[in-house]
């Protein structure tokens, strides 16, 4: 896991797949966001739950193999050993998407989301919208 310089605000950045990783980092950088990356599941409970929490304005998951709803629950645990305020959004990109529902943000609360995208367009959109970055909307 690695830490970068980038402005705020801060997605902690869970992603097993590295070439998705790779490019999900790149892109999300470009934006201007600061990343707290964890390449497994195991390194991203190790950090959190470390002598210190870890600061994050949104939570980004992509478990490989998991249902959107256990990648929910883990989501859910890694942003709790967080400093977690109550307010922080959680985003889960699943790993296979249907195809009816490629495309689509479903809220699953006002602070949890899964995003069955279908570019990365949307996914900036998402980010932005709950990080009340109004100019990538």
């Amino acid at each position: 896991m690695h830490e970068t310089t980038n402005s705020s605000p801060t997605i902690f950045f869970l992603e097993e797949d590295n070439h998705a990783r790779r490019s999900m980092t790149k892109s999300l950088r470009e934006l201007g966001y600061r990343l707290l990356v964890s390449a497994d599941l195991e390194d991203a409970f190790e950090w959190t739950s470390g002598t210190g929490y870890i600061h994050a304005d949104l939570v980004l998951v992509n478990l490989l193999g998991k249902l959107p709803e256990e990648a929910l629950t883990i989501g859910r645990r890694l942003r709790e050993h967080s400093k977690y305020d109550g307010h922080t959004p959680l985003v889960i990109l699943p790993e296979k998407v249907p195809q009816d529902l490629q495309g689509t943000d479903e809220k699953v609360n006002d602070l949890e989301w899964i995003c069955y995208y279908e570019d990365l367009n949307q996914v900036k959109r998402l980010l932005a919208r709950l990080l009340n970055k109004s100019q990538y909307e």
